[in-house]
């Protein structure tokens, strides 16, 4: 008999009970979602409402951007501190990008989000053509290299010996 009373509150539990819930959830981000940042490098802050677990030498917690549109995902360093996990983030292109971050409550149920942000980088200013200097035409000589003279010796010696020679063999046909 005492089955049957036992059997009503337990279809009743059953019929009218929910799935259990994390008591953490996340109550801020930092910089907001769809927000637009101006600056490459900047820091992401997302708060909890309860403190997160923290195991020294333990990965328990990620956060994650990637370029909207692409599939590669980069990972970022993170810090848990309480009921925050801050990341330092550094991105080099401009568009929408989308954030995800997982982290693990007191409780240890995980918990899981996701968000965007608008990376705006001011175009590159473009640095003005160098002005080409001409310099001043000097009144000081030339310095010419000593081969220029030898050079120019050795001309001098062939322009002399060269018809000295041809009538040198001139002669000695005619013998």
């Amino acid at each position: 008999m005492k089955a049957k009373y036992l059997a009503v509150p337990a279809l009743f539990l059953t019929l009218f009970s929910s799935p259990a819930e994390a008591h953490v959830r996340q109550i801020g981000i930092t910089p907001a979602a769809g927000e637009v940042v101006t600056s490459s490098t900047f820091q992401a802050t997302i708060t909890f409402n309860d403190n997160l677990l923290s195991i020294a030498g333990e990965q328990n917690a990620g956060l994650e951007t990637k370029l909207s549109g692409t599939e590669d995902w980069v990972s970022h360093e993170v810090l848990v501190d309480g009921p925050t996990l801050t990341a330092q983030i550094e991105l080099t292109e401009s568009g929408t990008y989308d954030l995800r971050w997982k982290v693990v409550a007191l409780d240890g149920h995980g918990i899981t989000g996701e968000s965007s942000i608008v990376l705006e980088l001011p175009e590159p200013v473009a640095s003005p053509e160098p002005a080409v200097v001409i310099a001043p035409v000097s009144a000081q000589e030339p310095e010419i290299p000593a081969g220029f003279y030898v050079g120019l010796a050795m001309v001098a010696l062939g322009a002399v010996f060269a018809p000295i020679g041809l009538m040198m063999r001139r002669r000695a046909k005619k013998s």
